[in-house]
């Protein structure tokens, strides 16, 4: 799309009438000191259409008799686009100028009135020291191109009351972690390269993106050692620190409002039968038995209980003593 189209483009876009006439947009372009006549405006909008076609199946932009030009069809739909800019916004791991800038370039194809259907969350306030965006391009290049990545990995020390970002010492290297990345992949909201690094040999070792800073590339020789491994399996079993190889049926006692929550951990390939009034014993197969299953049914407290396994009904009781202790101690001081 070449400058005249663009400007054609951009001044529909972000037209706040119901129109704009090919003479209006005649009038604007000579300010960037484009001169065309309407015939040629007219053709400039032919051809803006012909390339959105493909994707929208229709034209995206429409002529209204005695009004102009106006969008018809905007590139994404107001669903997606707002899902897509709250992915962002809501996103952890982003510097909030790495969040304006990729907002900005999906709204640049959105028309003034899609962007006036909006809603606008504000980011947290979070003072990152690293760019997500930067180190995933980094590292999926490297990927690509079987190149050794050199990084720091950090840790954190209190200072001042404050907890202060520090390199971790336990690299290859005192602070210089190498690797030979693999894959990326994300769990829990955040993203892991798997990789190897031969300080461990014979396995693969998994970092945290967001815990990766000054990455870069380095002349070394790349060690592949995939073929030793089922990457899926891996993937599961080193991405996520809650997740378990121990795997059992567990059964649950619960009311029927939390169903939708017990949908939202494990799908519907779930079993529910009612006990009495409004309790139900939900049954579900092959589940990871890990601190994030306990963490998260402690947190649902005294909505359910867990009838099976009789394991995890013991570790359950363990925990909740623990917690009663902690408290019980503190009353003692």
């Amino acid at each position: 799309m070449g400058k005249r189209m663009y400007y054609v483009f951009k001044f529909i876009l972000e037209n706040k009438d119901k129109g704009i006439s090919a003479k209006e947009i005649q009038e604007r372009l000579e300010d960037y000191e484009i001169y065309l006549d309407i015939k040629t405006v007219y053709s400039c909008i032919h051809q803006i259409n012909d390339f959105f076609y493909e994707w929208l199946h229709e034209n995206m932009i429409t002529s209204i008799k005695r009004v102009g030009f106006k969008i018809q069809t905007d590139f994404l739909e107001d669903g997606e686009l707002q899902f897509l800019l709250d992915s962002i916004v809501f996103h952890q791991d982003l510097k909030n100028d790495d969040k304006q800038n990729l907002q900005n370039k999906l709204l640049s194809l959105s028309s003034y009135h899609q962007k006036q259907r909006l809603v606008h969350f504000k980011p947290s306030k979070r003072d990152l020291h690293f760019s997500l965006f930067l180190n995933l391009t980094t590292i999926m290049k490297a990927i690509e191109n079987k190149s050794v990545l050199s990084f720091q990995y950090i840790n954190y020390v209190i200072k001042r009351n404050h907890l202060t970002e520090v390199p971790s010492l336990h690299g290859n290297n005192q602070d210089q972690y190498i690797i030979s990345p693999y894959q990326i992949v994300s769990q829990n909201n955040h993203y892991y390269v798997i990789g190897y690094n031969d300080k461990f040999k014979n396995a693969l070792s998994t970092y945290r993106v967001d815990r990766m800073r000054l990455i870069q590339t380095i002349r070394d020789s790349y060690i592949d050692i995939r073929e030793q491994f089922d990457l899926t399996d891996e993937i599961e079993k080193t991405t996520n620190m809650y997740i378990s190889q121990n795997r059992d049926t567990i059964q649950l006692e619960c009311d029927q409002k939390l169903l939708r929550e017990l949908v939202s951990r494990f799908g519907t390939d779930i079993t529910a039968q009612k006990l009495y009034q409004q309790q139900y014993l939900v049954t579900i197969l092959d589940t990871p038995i890990s601190d994030g299953l306990i963490g998260w049914l402690m947190m649902l407290q005294d909505q359910v209980k867990v009838i099976a396994p009789e394991s995890l009904q013991i570790e359950m009781k363990k925990r909740i003593e623990k917690m009663l202790t902690l408290y019980n101690h503190d009353n003692e001081i």
